[in-house]
């Protein structure tokens, strides 16, 4: 098998070619120069050297990254703007690949996208438009290609197996009645094959179950009765507040965005809900594409505040900042509000009432009575220890500290033992430094999401599996970072213009005739010469 062969610079009988349709600045240009300079290597070991001749690979790619940069991803409606736009007859050669070849490409090569992503980072990196110092990272969703309509409950999946085996039972007897009665062989075949497509669908569903008992099993209790399946989408769970629906499956999509150039350094797409755990994989997905370098810094939300991922961030000493989504749960304030503030008030009081002390390890209530450690107890995925005061009964704050449940007659206060890592960032939160940071995240990672839904359109998926949606996630956040590797090339571009433009003035003013006059009569010549 080899590839059609094809020039941009063929000049056709009335004397034109591709080359002399588009700007020379154009975009389109711009991305097939982009491709040239990608290793290819591994996408070419994809092809098979038997079979018909099939489009090249770094023409399909270069369609492909243009597509997505200019918000396409529909193969029907790039196949058109391959007869009908000039910068996308540009990019595929006039060669004007099909919809189906279009489709079978990026289907094909999905897994080489990380790839690609990887190479465009160290590209901008060398070409030097930023320092990459420092990273603003968020998530957000992006709908299945799917219905929430194809969502089953275990019940209805456990009902429609049973339907369905009675239909195939059905059919069974009807085969074996027609053989009886010797009904012509075409009426067999025909139940025979619906029978056949009742069991394939019958076996769909029980996979479906199987997993979807799989995955109960990891959720917690309460929402283990509520949960579904998708039977066409089965990867994508189901999210609350996609694409202004109340619910809809659907992928967390993560990125890791450089604050100065709003640049895509690191993606993710995941199954989680929130972002609670992205933070260490997003950390090492860009250590990975731009090298460590300690000097870095981090800037992330609330969604991302864990004390898991605080303890990562301090224990490696990386410089990171997570918003705070509960700063009244504090306990590290030197101050304790007063019994009269609080009996004013009226309120429960919360832990953030209580002030704890490292040093003795206890907590002290507002009215002096101190919480002392009771017991120690380790869990699953997290260990607490819990502090108790022994004697409330004569506490004026005790009908607002003590709930109704309460069966000590003393307040409990349950407290993680990694509890002191969000002490730490609460503490950071308050300088001025920090919450610059948190302004800059808002300002950079936020729009690129803006950017990647709104203007690009990329608010569903097109391609189904979590293995399909990373790779299309990818093309996503390539498409991106090429308008902003285009930008600054058209930046670099026009200041070398006008550089030249400076330079071809001063010559000309600089050699003009009469200038030369001047310079003779009335500068002297040694002046010149020492310069």
């Amino acid at each position: 098998m080899g590839f059609i062969p094809y020039d941009r610079h063929q000049i056709d009988l009335l004397g034109y070619c591709l080359d002399d349709f588009v700007p020379q600045d154009a975009k389109c240009r711009y991305v097939v120069e982009l491709v040239k300079r990608l290793d290819l290597a591994p996408l070419l070991e994809q092809y098979s050297p038997k079979g018909a001749d099939s489009f090249d690979p770094d023409l399909m790619l270069a369609t492909w990254f243009f597509s997505y940069s200019e918000g396409e991803t529909s193969t029907r409606q790039i196949e058109a703007k391959c007869s009908r736009d000039l910068h996308f007859v540009y990019v595929s050669a006039n060669l004007r690949p099909d919809h189906t070849s279009l489709s079978r490409f990026r289907k094909d090569h999905l897994d080489l996208m990380s790839d690609y992503f990887i190479q465009l980072v160290i590209m901008a990196q060398e070409e030097g438009i930023s320092d990459f110092k420092e990273i603003a990272t968020d998530g957000s969703k992006i709908e299945a290609s799917c219905s929430h309509k194809q969502n089953k409950s275990e019940d209805e999946l456990q009902k429609k197996i049973v339907e369905l085996r009675s239909d195939i039972d059905a059919y069974m007897n009807r085969c074996d009645l027609a053989d009886i009665n010797e009904m012509p062989e075409e009426d067999i075949e025909v139940i025979r094959e619906k029978i056949k497509q009742l069991e394939t669908k019958e076996q769909q569903l029980k996979e479906r179950l199987q997993q979807l008992q799989a995955r109960k099993k990891e959720i917690k209790p309460e929402y283990r009765d509520k949960h579904t399946i998708n039977m066409v989408e089965p990867d994508a769970p189901m999210m609350s507040k996609v694409n202004g629906k109340k619910s809809s499956p659907a992928y967390n999509s993560q990125i890791s965005v450089d604050t100065a150039s709003t640049f895509i350094v690191a993606n993710d797409t995941v199954q989680d809900r929130n972002d609670s755990n992205q933070f260490i994989s997003q950390h090492n997905k860009i250590n990975n594409n731009l090298g460590y370098d300690p000097c870095r810094n981090y800037d992330l939300d609330s969604g991302y505040f864990a004390l898991d991922q605080l303890e990562y961030a301090f224990e490696n000493n990386i410089d990171a900042v997570f918003n705070d989504p509960a700063p009244h749960l504090r306990s590290n304030h030197s101050e304790l509000p007063s019994v009269t503030e609080l009996l004013e008030e009226d309120r429960k009081l919360t832990r953030a009432d209580f002030r704890y002390h490292a040093e003795g390890n206890y907590y002290e209530c507002p009215a002096g009575q101190i919480l002392s450690l009771v017991r120690h107890k380790k869990e699953a995925k997290s260990s607490y220890d819990l502090y108790r005061c022994e004697n409330c009964d004569n506490c004026p704050l005790k009908e607002q500290c003590l709930g109704k449940r309460n069966a000590y007659g003393g307040r409990n206060i349950r407290r993680d033992t990694r509890e002191h890592y969000a002490e730490r960032m609460s503490d950071i939160l308050k300088s001025e430094h920090a919450k610059e940071r948190l302004k800059r995240r808002a300002t950079s990672v936020e729009p690129v999401f803006g950017n990647l839904k709104e203007n690009l359109g990329f608010r569903r998926f097109h391609l189904r599996g979590l293995q399909q949606v990373k790779g299309e996630f990818n093309l996503m956040c390539i498409g991106h970072n090429i308008n902003v590797l285009f930008k600054y090339a058209q930046k670099a571009m026009k200041h070398a213009k006008k550089a030249k433009k400076q330079l071809e003035n001063f010559n000309l003013i600089f050699f003009h005739p009469i200038f030369c006059v001047f310079r003779h009569f009335f500068v002297p010549s040694a002046q010149f010469s020492s310069s």
